[in-house]
């Protein structure tokens, strides 16, 4: 029982966290006319957040190998929310929001992959996808609700939802302090250990992982700015359509949900090798048809997706469970860093890279493509461990 109550309040406060973090890339039309921004600028503007995330993993992980995550877990809620307060308030240009978003996703660093070790840390073996699943989908539901209450509020301005959203946010505090279990430190090293790479298995998963965060972010930066595109099209003001595409792609990335569940079990019955190669293969696809699909009716768009958003979040679960499982005991803090610098170094560069697609001309077709091609390209090399324990089994 106090496992689940653990699991649950740090989902919580991982969900509560994130609720600020989506307010940028939904009011990307916004932002643009604001600042006179690029797509590239404002890419950079919702990609910081993940360049803050993945430089600090490489210091706040393996000091879970030698620290109580509890603390950490609990600083990071406190520093994100803060930086996420000062950005409306403060920014006045694209460059400086991207610092407080670095400082932001600095802040994330603390609570979401320490929160992956908690609760793989005291789940069951044989329940353990599911349960890191169940966490990881406080990502996506943390993810949908910005998107989600940010079109409800983008009417009366971004700088009024981003505070407003903080200031709810601010319940993760005592969540983080109660839902954060002390657990035994395994001893290792609390600085980044890389002898962890030798690992070719670890090294492959680690690299798909980074092709579905590349994927993953890069949809989620422009979706909202691709049905306000379409909504435009369709005879509605820029406010107007920004607000109901924000609206939209809550609930379209609420998808993720029941997808990121449905992968961790899927894992745990077929593997977490076999059920990550194919639903990044799928989602890639997926992509690319979805970013052709601007002139298709509504209804067909909606449904592409959201059929597209589960398939990009299925894997998400498999991908974390894999790594604690592949990583020794003592060096599981510097495996998880190497993944989330890696993977979100790789997110960071998504929304921008997808930026300069709609830049170039190429529309979200090419917004789209550049998200899909980095799935399919990262799961490739995952076909050498598929046949290796498909010719054991």
């Amino acid at each position: 029982m106090l496992r689940r109550v653990s699991g649950v309040l740090l989902g919580l406060t991982l969900a509560l966290v994130l609720l600020p973090s989506n307010v940028p890339a939904a009011a990307v039309p916004l932002l643009r006319a604001e600042w006179s921004a690029s797509a590239v600028a404002a890419g950079w503007v919702v990609g910081a957040y993940l360049a803050g995330y993945s430089l600090a993993v490489l210091v706040v992980l393996p000091l879970t190998d030698r620290l109580s995550a509890r603390w950490i877990i609990v600083g990071g809620t406190v520093l994100s929310l803060g930086a996420s307060v000062a950005l409306p308030l403060l920014a006045q240009d694209p460059w400086l929001a991207v610092a407080f978003r670095v400082a932001a996703g600095v802040g994330l660093a603390g609570v979401y992959m320490p929160g992956v070790r908690v609760v793989a840390a005291t789940a069951l073996p044989e329940r353990r996808g599911l349960a890191v699943g169940l966490f990881v989908a406080s990502f996506y539901l943390g993810s949908a609700a910005s998107f989600l209450y940010a079109g409800l509020l983008l009417g009366d301005g971004w700088r009024g939802a981003m505070v407003s959203s903080t200031l709810v946010a601010a319940l993760a505090i005592p969540l983080a302090l109660a839902g954060a279990r002390p657990l035994p430190v395994a001893g290792g090293r609390s600085v980044l250990d890389l002898s962890v790479l030798r690992s070719g298995e670890l090294v492959r998963t680690i690299a798909a992982y980074s092709g579905h965060a590349w994927e993953l972010f890069a949809a989620r930066a422009w979706l909202s700015a691709f049905l306000a595109g379409v909504l435009v099209a369709h005879g509605a003001t820029t406010a107007d359509a920004t607000g109901e595409a924000g609206r939209w792609s809550g609930l379209i990335l609420a998808a993720g949900i029941p997808a990121v569940f449905a992968g961790g079990w899927a894992s745990d019955h077929f593997g977490r090798v076999r059920t990550a190669f194919v639903m990044a293969i799928a989602s890639g696809v997926l992509a690319v048809v979805f970013g052709l699909l601007g002139s298709a009716p509504w209804p067909l768009l909606l449904a592409v997706g959201f059929l597209y958003s589960g398939l990009i979040a299925a894997d998400s679960a498999v991908y974390s469970t894999a790594v604690t499982e592949l990583a020794p005991g003592a060096k599981v803090g510097s495996a998880q860093a190497i993944q989330a610098f890696l993977g979100f170094g790789a997110g960071s560069l998504g929304p921008p890279a997808a930026g300069l697609a709609l830049d170039l001309g190429l529309g979200y077709p090419g917004v789209f493509a550049v998200a899909g091609a980095a799935s399919i390209f990262g799961a490739l090399p995952l076909l050498r461990d598929l046949r290796r324990r498909t010719a054991a089994g």
